[in-house]
């Protein structure tokens, strides 16, 4: 009924090569199949079952690999994502039950955070379960896609659009809705790459996660980019999306 999907292709496998492993270590019991979005199989994988697709834009590679699973709900993990700390499963669990039960299109598995301007208005969304709030669809990151359990039906209506990956995640189809958890997320990650380079910590983030912090030859953004990232990250706390 539900597998992990791990978002990705040939020209990325150097990155897959220092993700997979944390994969690996940190949800060894995983219990759903875990399948690795690929155009060949030319290595082995650390983890997970390759699912082909031929080289093509990103939505249609993406779209021809997730309707070769037979399962209704996928949870989805793009390949830059580096778990940091072992997989709380049981949390999952819970998590997996209540999108199924729920029929939910797209459960969120990291809360969607407040800036100091949204709890200063008293800006709240209201539960709809225990745990689980609606994602306003006029949220700028309405379909982000962050760590979460889809209903693969509708992640392929999604994909039918003709938007690059960034405007994927602010669109919106009117008879679905969005759903985000508000608390304990099941799955500690971080992003390691921004626009197909390294991001500067990326070195640091593998040899705390216990890899090696070699990155190949894939370039990476300069220390610079720690700046523009703290000033990104102190403009979301104080105002949010409210400037997107």
């Amino acid at each position: 009924m539900v597998a992990v999907f791990v978002c990705g292709s040939d020209n990325r496998i150097d990155i897959l090569e220092r993700t997979l492993p944390a994969l690996q270590k940190f949800w060894p019991a995983c219990p759903y199949p875990i399948h690795v979005g690929l155009n060949t199989c030319a290595r082995p994988l650390a983890v997970g079952r390759p699912i082909l697709a031929p080289p093509s834009d990103w939505r249609r590679e993406f779209g021809q690999q997730l309707t070769q699973l037979d399962h209704e709900h996928v949870i989805v993990l793009l390949d830059d994502f580096l778990i940091q700390a072992p997989v709380a499963q049981q949390r999952l669990a819970t998590l997996v039950e209540d999108a199924v039960r729920m029929n939910l299109d797209y459960l969120r598995l990291i809360p969607m955070g407040r800036s100091l301007l949204a709890r200063a208005m008293g800006s709240q969304p209201a539960e709809i379960a225990r745990g689980i709030q609606r994602i306003r669809e006029r949220h700028p990151f309405y379909s982000a896609l962050q760590i979460a359990i889809w209903r693969k039906r509708h992640l392929l209506s999604m994909l039918e659009q003709p938007l690059s990956i960034w405007e994927f995640e602010r669109q919106s189809l009117g008879e679905a809705h969005h759903c985000a958890i508000t608390t304990d997320p099941p799955i500690a990650y971080r992003h390691l790459v921004e626009k197909g380079r390294w991001l500067p910590y990326a070195r640091s983030l593998l040899r705390q996660a216990g890899f090696p912090p070699e990155l190949g030859d894939r370039p990476a953004w300069p220390a610079t980019r720690y700046g523009q990232l703290l000033v990104d990250q102190l403009r979301w706390v104080v105002l949010g999306y409210a400037t997107c």
